[in-house]
């Protein structure tokens, strides 16, 4: 590790520390399921499948882990280029070689952003990986000052965006999406499309834990800010299996999705404890066990897809 790999790690590390603070706040949250309204099956249209996906972690068995998801029936692989080089090749060539399309999160960067240096090296890893095609969604919840590295900041996240966007384009990215928001966050998202964010982007992305009969008003009013053409994304969703039923969780998600022909749907953890050993990351969020063992959340993936299929 070089000096600037052991200064990244060693911002992961406080970044992480930081998330912690919030994350003790998320876990009540998907807690809270009592008197959440039920969300019913609703089959959407055909024309507007909704595509799953897991993010996959540095820890994570990628062979295994992209055949269980193929299997599953998932179509995305979500992963960080915050990672090992040899591990992002892994999983972009077994995605590739699977059928499923990779979500390429983009990097976290000391604030003020230097703009050309991130646009330079986040095109690098798309001129690596044209071939696959990426999605790129830019920035894991800019919206939290943890994430964001300061305060949060529409117009400065939207220039970094666009020196991002403008980087990619030239070099051959077809999709590109605004960063996933922690929650569904109206206010950040309706000031994205005020400003001209979507000049930049063909697409939203938002994180929601909620209890999706909570968070189903909030999908509305938040797909209701795009302008024509631009859909709404959720490229981070889960419950642990400490706080509640993860299947019913899945399930009434996918409802959701369904009844509003939201196209995208991304799990938050592929393998329990996957994305950390602090609470609440090393809680049981995945698909499967820590030793691969199928859980019911499963199950009920693959089962709602094989549904709508």
């Amino acid at each position: 590790m070089n000096r600037g790999e052991s200064a990244l790690a060693g911002n992961l590390r406080r970044r992480d520390l930081l998330k912690l603070l919030a994350g003790s706040s998320l876990a009540a949250l998907v807690s809270c399921n009592d008197g959440a309204p039920n969300v019913t099956y609703a089959a959407g249209s055909v024309r507007t499948p909704t595509l799953f996906g897991s993010q996959l972690y540095g820890s994570d068995d990628v062979l295994r882990s992209v055949a269980m998801l193929t299997e599953l029936g998932a179509k995305y692989v979500r992963v960080s280029v915050q990672v090992p080089q040899s591990f992002l090749d892994a999983v972009v060539g077994a995605a590739t070689r699977h059928g499923l399309r990779v979500i390429l999160l983009s990097a976290y960067a000391a604030q003020p952003v230097d703009l050309a240096a991130y646009a330079r090296s986040t095109a690098q890893f798309q001129v690596r990986y044209a071939a696959a095609d990426p999605v790129w969604e830019i920035w894991n919840e800019p919206n939290l000052p943890q994430y964001w590295n300061g305060p949060p900041d529409v117009s400065a996240y939207i220039t970094v965006l666009a020196a991002a966007s403008a980087a990619l384009r030239a070099a051959g990215a077809t999709d590109i999406w605004t960063g996933g928001t922690s929650g569904v966050d109206l206010n950040w998202i309706f000031n994205l499309s005020a400003r001209g964010a979507f000049r930049w982007a063909n697409g939203c992305a938002v994180h929601s834990y909620k209890p999706p009969g909570f968070a189903r008003t909030e999908y509305v009013q938040a797909v209701s800010f795009l302008p024509a053409g631009v859909k709404l994304h959720t490229t981070e969703t889960c419950i642990a299996s400490t706080v509640g039923s993860q299947a019913e969780f899945f399930d009434q998600m996918w409802y959701l999705h369904r009844e509003l022909n939201l196209t995208t749907m991304i799990w938050c953890e592929f393998r329990d404890g996957a994305a950390g050993d602090v609470a609440p990351f090393n809680e049981a969020y995945g698909l499967v066990d820590q030793n691969y063992g199928i859980k019911s959340v499963y199950t009920a993936a693959q089962q709602a897809i094989r549904t709508d299929d």
